[in-house]
């Protein structure tokens, strides 16, 4: 008995003691913790340097027709005799040589193809993952937002229940109520503490989920009423599904990548025609001073198919066949995924609906109850029950509507209309700004040439 007076002393010292967490007086929307938690996110950042790269891997699709040039140098002397009899001869050359594919057969257009395609792959397989993203920040803002509800209504519980409890001890002293009645009354307030504190924990737990994600403590979060981007009917969702969904988008591009690889393999075995130009500079004891140019054409063609290549031709095959049955497994498991996420909205608004007249109910019950225990027809403990009741169906409510909007926002990602855009925020993707690489300078070719070099 002493403990449990020491406790409840305890929680009435700081009943409040999770207002510590820096709760601002704006009212946070979903929205901004999203745009908050995209710009935290590393990995968003670190996939977008990936679509930098292979933005840089295109540019090099045309290095196989690019004008290269070389310069080569040779410089000898030799001396030969016998006795003090020498004879010096020499022999100093330096060409210089530019070249230029003029066709290859298609492989750098194949090249320009499949890196863009690539790129475009990327795009999509980085908004599936700033979806993704989008859907943790908004069950963590609506996890902090109920969790700070619970813990609300349990701390308005235990002021109600420790005042029927006080009143009981008091009603005991008088000799109006028997020690049975008090110790029940009591075991409902160690109950509502025990409550209280696993509210406290989950939202303690919930507000660090929270930060992890979006880089700061959660504000004043608020949730909308509704969502009015949301399909009306399933059809409707269907249809949106066809044209948004990123997985089948991905799916399709995968198909077209495969193309791309098989048009690639057709011009690796395609004619190739170079050009180059020289010009040579040479001295020597022999010949003297001779200078001289040199225009080539040079045309290479292999002349059949190598094994590997006709494997490489089935392999191509085999995999678009492949491909072609995962666009449909990938279609019909969107389809029946946006049928299930409907129907869960559905349901959802039925069970706000029921929790709702479930809450009236019990605060019309609650008050009768207080009635009649005014009269002596109800007691104390039968007033803590239709307390109790009341409070666990505004619980309900709240968890239906965070539920509801949980399973709205489900929907939109499974039609793939859960992005930036459709959130009205600024878009985060890489396609959509100048990602800077900055890169040490390369050395020069003629580096060797320093002295410096040569001397340490």
């Amino acid at each position: 008995m002493l403990y449990f007076n020491r406790l409840v002393k305890y929680f009435s010292i700081i009943p409040f003691i999770f207002l510590s967490f820096s709760f601002i007086a704006k009212a946070q929307t979903i929205e901004e913790s999203v745009s908050k938690g995209l710009a935290n996110s590393s990995v968003l950042s670190a996939v977008s340097l990936e679509w930098a790269s292979l933005r840089e891997k295109l540019n090099q699709s045309s290095a196989g027709k690019e004008i290269t040039g070389t310069l080569n140098g040779s410089l000898s002397e030799s001396y030969s005799g016998t006795g003090w009899d020498f004879s010096d001869s020499f022999s100093n050359s330096i060409t210089a040589t530019l070249t230029k594919k003029l066709y290859d057969g298609g492989v750098s257009k194949s090249s320009e193809k499949i890196n863009s395609l690539k790129i475009d792959q990327k795009s999509l397989q980085i908004k599936v993952l700033e979806q993704d993203i989008i859907l943790k920040i908004i069950n963590s803002h609506l996890d902090v937002f109920l969790s700070k509800k619970i813990r609300e209504l349990r701390e308005k519980n235990i002021i109600r229940v420790k005042e029927q409890v006080d009143a009981n001890k008091a009603r005991f002293l008088a000799g109006a109520i028997n020690r049975t009645v008090l110790a029940e009354s009591e075991a409902r307030l160690a109950r509502a503490f025990s409550q209280l504190i696993e509210a406290r924990v989950n939202l303690t737990n919930s507000v660090e989920g929270y930060i992890s994600l979006v880089g700061e403590t959660p504000g004043e979060l608020a949730i909308p009423s509704d969502i009015s981007t949301l399909p009306t009917d399933e059809k409707t969702a269907i249809n949106r599904a066809e044209k948004h969904s990123m997985n089948i988008a991905l799916s399709k591009l995968n198909l077209s990548l495969n193309k791309a690889q098989y048009d690639s393999l057709i011009s690796s075995v395609m004619p190739n025609i170079t050009t180059s130009l020289s010009g040579s500079i040479s001295d020597s004891t022999r010949s003297g001073t001779s200078e001289g140019f040199t225009l080539s054409l040079s045309l290479s063609s292999p002349i059949f198919y190598t094994p590997a290549t006709s494997s490489k031709n089935r392999e191509i095959v085999a995999s678009e066949k492949a491909l072609n049955f995962n666009l449909e497994e990938t279609i019909k498991s969107t389809m029946l995924n946006v049928k299930l996420k409907m129907n869960i909205v559905e349901s959802k608004n039925s069970i706000i609906n029921a929790v709702e007249e479930e809450l009236k109910a019990a605060k019309i019950a609650a008050e009768s109850t207080r009635k009649e225990n005014e009269f002596g027809a109800k007691t104390i403990l039968d007033v803590l029950d239709a307390d109790v009741n009341v409070l666990n169906s505004e619980i309900s409510v709240w968890k239906a509507k965070s539920d509801l909007i949980k399973s709205s926002y489900d929907l939109l990602a499974a039609i793939g209309e859960l992005h930036t855009e459709s959130l009205g925020l600024s878009p985060t993707a890489p396609q959509y700004k100048t990602i800077e690489i900055i890169a040490p300078p390369l050395p020069s070719p003629f580096t060797f040439l320093n002295p410096n070099n040569w001397l340490n």
